[in-house]
C-alpha cells in the first residue's frame, strides 16, 4: 500500500472562550501547559471582528505552542479585523446571520440553512 504507516497523536478539546476589556478566558481546558510544542488548530463557526479570537492567540500563545492554525465557516466581511483565519470556508455579508447552528436569542439555531435576519 502507499499509505503512510506513521501516525500522529491528536487530542480534541472544546472551549468556551469570554472576553472582557483586554483580559480572555478560556474554559473547557484545566492547564494550558498542555498545548507547549502542540500544533492547534482552532475551528470556530463564524468570525465578526476577530477580536475575541486575537486575544485568545495571544494567550495561547503565552504557553508555546509549535504552531496556531484557525479555521473558520464563515467569516464576516467588516471593517474591522483584528485577524484573518488561515482557513475560511465562506465570506458572507456584515449581517446578523442565523441557522444552522447560529442563533438570535436562542431562536432559529435549528435552522437547517443559514440565512440573515431581517429586522422586520
Amino acid at each position: 500500500s502507499s499509505r503512510s504507516k506513521t501516525s500522529i497523536q491528536v487530542a480534541l478539546d472544546f472551549i468556551k472562550v469570554d472576553s472582557c476589556g483586554n483580559s480572555v478566558t478560556i474554559d473547557g481546558i484545566d492547564d494550558l501547559n498542555v498545548v507547549k510544542d502542540s500544533n492547534i488548530v482552532i475551528v470556530e463557526d463564524i468570525v465578526d471582528t476577530g477580536k475575541t479570537m486575537a486575544k485568545l492567540v495571544a494567550k495561547l500563545h503565552e504557553y508555546s505552542p509549535k504552531k496556531i492554525l484557525i479555521a473558520c465557516l464563515l467569516r464576516k466581511r467588516s471593517r474591522v479585523q483584528c485577524y484573518r483565519p488561515d482557513y475560511t470556508g465562506f465570506e458572507v455579508p456584515n449581517k446578523f446571520l442565523v441557522g444552522y447552528a447560529l442563533d438570535f436569542n436562542e431562536y432559529f439555531r435549528d435552522l437547517m440553512h443559514i440565512c440573515i435576519l431581517s429586522k422586520h
